[in-house]
Formats: C-alpha cells, sequence, structure tokens
C-alpha cells in the first residue's frame, strides 16, 4: 500500500485549467476575493484531476470530482474522484499546494504556513489539556512552530474522517510536536486510533505539513513535485 503526496506551485490561470472547473467550481473560483486564493483553488482542482487522470487513464478533463458535505450538501466538503476508488486530500497555505492519493483508506493532508498567530489563545481551543501541557513547556522562541506542528498533525487526522473541522479538535491527542506524530487517544468514533497512519512531510523550513491515513497497515508515502505535471496541461 502506497500513499503518493504531490507538490506544486499555485499555478498560472489558463484557459485549460479553467475549463476543467464544472460549473458549480467556478463558481467557487469566482468568489474568491485575493487572486492567490482563486489560483491556489485552480491549481488543487487542476492537481486532482491531472494525477486521478493519469491513475485511471483518463484526460484530466473526464475526471469527475464531487465536493459534497457530508452535513449540509453544499460543495465545500472533501473531494471525492467519482467512479474510482482514489481516495484523495488536499490542502493549500502560503506558495505550497499538496495533494495525497491513496487507494489503501481514507486519507487527509494539512500544509500550514508558520505564520504570525495568537498560538496560546488558539492552542487553548485545538489542544487537548495532555498537550497543552507539553506544549506551554515549549520555549517561546519555538512556540509558533510546535503550534503548527501540531495543528497540521490534527487537521490531516480530521480532514481523513471526512468530517474535517467539524470535529473537536481538542478531543484529540497526538504525541508531542518532536516527537513521531501518532494518535494517542481520541473521543471521536471516527478515529481508529490503532489505525490511525501519520507520516510528516518536508514542505521548507516555513511549513509543517502531515499526512494521515486509515488503513490496516501503514502505506509508504513518496513525494513528488506536480509542478512540471501542471505545466504540461498549459
Amino acid at each position: 500500500m502506497r500513499c503518493d503526496v504531490w507538490w506544486a506551485r499555485p499555478a498560472a490561470e489558463t484557459p485549460r485549467l479553467l475549463g476543467m472547473l464544472d460549473d458549480i467550481e467556478r463558481g467557487r473560483y469566482a468568489n474568491y476575493r485575493r487572486e492567490i486564493d482563486k489560483l491556489r483553488f485552480l491549481t488543487g482542482r487542476a492537481l486532482i484531476r491531472a494525477v486521478a487522470g493519469t491513475r485511471l487513464g483518463v484526460e484530466p478533463e473526464a475526471v469527475t470530482l464531487d465536493s459534497s458535505c457530508f452535513d449540509c450538501g453544499k460543495p465545500h466538503g472533501k473531494p471525492t474522484v467519482v467512479g474510482s476508488d482514489l481516495e484523495v486530500s488536499i490542502s493549500h497555505s502560503g506558495d505550497q499546494v499538496a495533494l495525497a492519493v491513496t487507494t489503501g483508506g481514507p486519507v487527509g493532508i494539512d500544509v500550514e504556513e508558520v505564520r504570525a498567530a495568537e498560538v496560546d489563545d488558539l492552542a487553548g481551543i485545538a489542544f487537548s489539556p495532555a498537550e497543552l501541557a507539553v506544549f506551554h513547556a515549549v520555549p517561546e522562541a519555538a512556540r509558533r512552530g510546535a503550534f503548527f506542528t501540531y495543528w497540521a498533525r490534527k487537521e490531516a487526522v480530521l480532514k481523513a474522517t471526512g468530517k474535517g473541522m467539524s470535529l473537536v479538535m481538542s478531543k484529540l491527542t497526538l504525541t508531542g510536536h518532536d516527537e513521531p506524530p501518532r494518535v494517542v487517544a481520541a473521543e471521536s468514533a471516527e478515529v481508529d486510533v490503532p489505525n490511525v497512519h501519520m507520516t510528516d512531510l518536508d514542505a521548507g523550513p516555513d511549513y509543517r505539513a502531515c499526512v494521515a491515513v486509515f488503513a490496516k497497515q501503514a502505506p509508504k508515502v513518496t513525494e513528488q513535485d506536480a509542478n512540471s505535471l501542471l505545466a504540461a496541461l498549459g
């Protein structure tokens, strides 16, 4: 079993990339106010279709995605590749776009730019008591990086459930930020602790990233550059 992770920079808008979007996605694209948000969304959708198309032996334009929310049905949920057994997850932050693809079980990926934030306040909301005890012992100079390590790991797990941030982050307890990632405890039926496999990813010194796969066996995680793949789409 393997989990492929693809990395890309936000691609420039081209007629072909725009043409890959369905009507709902075009509406979402148009509603973004910032250009960078538009390009990250466009890149993510094109990347899913390009990789899935290669795996399925079809053109990217032939790949249909469904992002219906599990709860309300609106198109802001975890994307699925219609008519296939591919599991995908997409994330973007700063100038990084990440895609995880597997067929072995639900997958979630998250990348976070280490940026200015009130990390102590956010930790009080998102971390479990055990995590807070460890986090508060981190030297202040290293605390921001530690926070985003925790956050990327937690969000990867929550995204793998398909329910994302509708689940309460503080109900999940992970190993310390400076330890190999692992779920220690979860107050959620959606997270089967023994079968959650997590891998930290290297997105650069200014980022934290993690991929989580729900499966009986730990996957082999591979990382690949997708920029040439997107550039070839024109």
